[in-house]
């Protein structure tokens, strides 16, 4: 055999393996992340992929589920219902583990729509002017069980079956960029009900709901 063509099938082996590898691990989508919020009082959805046929466990608190991948490698478990609290560690482990920290249990909701949405707490003209005493309540926002998800806009012609987006925790530092409708919505309730609250924010200026 040639030595350009012992190379080339050292190369080959070594992108399988590769391949092989990256496929078999665990993964979960973006939503799935440190500081992240799971709605209470409710079984909770948590999905990923891993190898086909492989075993899923996913671990909070006390609380156990298992889930096995289909032909394509998708998986998909409940857990719960869950009771209001936190911090947690979110454990998913199959051939690989991942843990999570810091995730809260209690209210969830998505915060969508158009300008008046989008418009953030922070005074710029880049959040849509901000709201009335941004500073005094941006320099008050020291909340860290209200968390904001802010989806990344992006364009797609079909259902996504992921976003991107990070989980962010309520604090003079993070607050200024949260859809301030959300936050204020938000801040009132966890008054209010005593319990974490995870907003979701996925608008986007003179677009429709579609």
């Amino acid at each position: 055999m040639s030595t350009a063509a012992l190379r080339f099938l050292m190369l080959a082996m070594m992108f399988l393996t590769a391949t092989v590898a990256v496929f078999g691990e665990v993964r979960l989508p973006a939503l799935f992340q440190d500081n992240m919020v799971l709605q209470r009082e409710i079984k909770v959805p948590i999905w990923g992929t891993a190898d086909p046929d492989e075993r899923v466990t996913i671990e909070l608190g006390e609380q156990q589920a298992t889930a096995t991948p289909d032909g394509q490698g998708r998986w998909r478990a409940q857990m719960g219902p869950l009771k209001a609290g936190g911090p947690f560690e979110l454990t998913v482990s199959g051939k690989n583990a991942i843990t999570l920290h810091n995730v809260a249990v209690g209210e969830v909701w998505i915060c969508s729509g158009q300008s008046n949405m989008e418009m953030a707490v922070k005074n710029s003209p880049q959040a849509w002017g901000g709201v009335l005493n941004a500073e005094q309540e941006v320099a008050a926002a020291n909340y860290p069980m209200i968390r904001h998800f802010a989806v990344k806009k992006a364009v797609a012609g079909k259902p996504q079956s992921d976003v991107e987006g990070k989980w962010v925790v309520a604090s003079p530092e993070t607050a200024g960029e949260f859809t301030a409708v959300g936050y204020f919505f938000g801040r009132e309730i966890h008054k209010v009900l005593g319990v974490p609250v995870g907003l979701i924010h996925t608008s986007w200026g003179g677009t429709p709901a579609e």
